[in-house]
């Protein structure tokens, strides 16, 4: 019996599982299917629900997270992880099942019911608040998914303060207390690049690009990158997302802005950043225990990684910007490769977070990891949240925001109760930064591959490294498997005074 992960890779292959393994791994692919009809639900909220199929769509969305939660904290399920246990205590199926259990049973029934109720009505309520500017029709709304998450906090349990609880389930292992001094250390060095920019020109961005176009290049660039289109697909929402829907189905959104091209164009490779990843998984054979990231912040390594590391860098256009010229003649006339460039990776201070340059980006995050973690752990009231955002933006930017529209209201996290999140998309920067440094010691003609529009070494390392691995390790983990040192905002610092300075 092998009770010990072959080399290469961190979790049994077929031939060396034990019949304990093959049983919680049956069950857990039974748990995935049926959340893929709740994921699909969710996907199709967001995409094609007509506005008055809000509330049923919330009331089936609110049964079906019922069941899935009966399954996940089943006795049976209990047994199986602890059969696993006899045999490999040590190993990945077990480890990762058991903390997706213990998570589980200690969130009643009625609460998970209640939060998936809340979490689409929230989105509905949003929706209408952000275009009418209206941030007191969302307040009591948004009391209502705060009180459930407080609630939550205190189920899940925490050492340090309730934030910490709610954190720890977009990011294994990360806390408060170690975000913190991670923003406060890129606070200066941003600020200080910010202020060396010179003034953003992006007229040519601002051009007439018409949204057939777009779809076009944006399709022909994610799929070249190693997005699999009969794997998934791509669909028009408000607030762009990537939903792994189910085995081989992997849904991109995008939206189009016909006079800013960045707007679909980086939105798409974002998003495809995620797709690729999650489809690594049903690629590469990995068992339904582990066939997922470990943390949003792995996830934010690689779409913040496609986006701005490979999707803004010079050699990148050097192969795309001619298709880019073929595609839009009128746009491009006059526009030479090094001006394109330039206008794509300019850099200031600015209001809506997903508009944001990759140089002030992680300031707008900071903002709401400060609101987010005041409002979890008591300290601030959701009435008083329009007036702290304008502080705190404040402080962080130097700037506050005329409208609620453009401030508060701006992001659909809260809307669907999703607090703890935010931190992960710099968590994603760092790490981000961090493997792309490994990467390039190792592809020592990283910039050459991409001039040739030659993605799969790219890919290939990112299997070896962290894609087959799935959720065998932490983001810290991996951070340190991969560097062999800690978390480190040093690199990612080093990328934007390489990009910005």
């Amino acid at each position: 019996m092998h009770t010990t992960a072959p080399s290469g890779n961190s979790w049994l292959i077929d031939d060396e599982v034990t019949d304990a393994h093959r049983a919680l791994r049956g069950h857990v692919r039974d748990l995935r299917d049926l959340g893929s009809s709740m994921a699909l639900l969710g996907w199709d909220q967001q995409t094609k629900l007509p506005p008055k199929g809000a509330a049923g769509r919330g009331r089936a969305m609110g049964l079906l997270s019922t069941v899935l939660h009966e399954r996940r904290t089943s006795p049976e399920l209990d047994a199986l992880i602890a059969a696993v246990e006899d045999v490999d205590p040590d190993g990945p199926d077990a480890r990762v099942s058991r903390r997706d259990f213990e998570l589980s049973t200690k969130l009643p029934a009625e609460h998970v019911r209640a939060s998936s109720e809340a979490s689409s009505e929230g989105y509905a309520a949003w929706q209408t608040a952000r275009e009418n500017d209206d941030f007191e029709a969302f307040a009591p709304v948004l009391e209502r998914l705060v009180t459930l998450a407080r609630e939550a906090a205190d189920h899940l349990g925490y050492e340090a303060e309730p934030y910490d609880a709610l954190h720890d389930l977009y990011e294994q292992g990360s806390r408060a207390a170690d975000v913190e001094p991670m923003f406060e250390s890129l606070r200066e060095p941003i600020n200080r690049l910010l202020d060396q920019q010179p003034e953003p020109d992006t007229s040519v961005l601002e051009r007439s690009w018409h949204a057939e176009g777009q779809e076009l290049f944006g399709r022909e660039v994610v799929a070249r990158m190693g997005f699999d289109f009969d794997a998934g697909r791509l669909d028009v929402t408000t607030h762009p997302f990537c939903s792994g829907i189910g085995q081989f189905d992997t849904r991109l959104t995008t939206r189009y802005d016909e006079h800013w091209l960045p707007c679909s164009l980086f939105g798409t490779i974002h998003e495809a950043g995620h797709g690729i990843y999650d489809q690594s998984f049903d690629r590469l054979g990995l068992p339904a225990t582990v066939a997922a990231a470990p943390g949003l912040g792995m996830h934010e390594s690689q779409s913040r990684g496609y986006e701005n590391v490979i999707g803004r860098s010079r050699p990148f256009w050097e192969f795309w910007y001619p298709r880019l010229q073929e595609v839009f003649p009128d746009a491009t006339k006059g526009v030479d490769l090094d001006a394109f460039v330039r206008q794509v990776n300019t850099a200031k201070r600015s209001f809506i977070r997903v508009e944001a340059d990759e140089l002030s980006y992680n300031l707008h995050l900071a903002v709401r990891f400060e609101l987010e973690r005041a409002l979890v752990n008591g300290d601030l009231a959701v009435r008083d949240l329009p007036e702290a955002w304008g502080d705190a933006f404040d402080r962080w930017f130097g700037l506050r925001p005329s409208s609620n529209r453009e401030g508060v209201l701006q992001d659909v996290h809260w809307s669907s109760g999703l607090f703890g999140y935010f931190p992960t998309y710099t968590l994603g920067n760092v790490y981000a930064a961090q493997f792309t440094e490994a990467a390039r010691r190792d592809i020592p003609n990283w910039d050459d591959l991409l001039r040739a529009g030659e993605f799969a070494p790219i890919v290939a390392w990112f299997d070896e490294h962290v894609y087959r691995h799935g959720s065998a390790f932490t983001g810290r983990q991996f951070v340190e498997r991969i560097t062999g040192g800690p978390v480190d905002v040093g690199p990612l610092v080093r990328y934007l005074e390489g990009r910005f300075g």
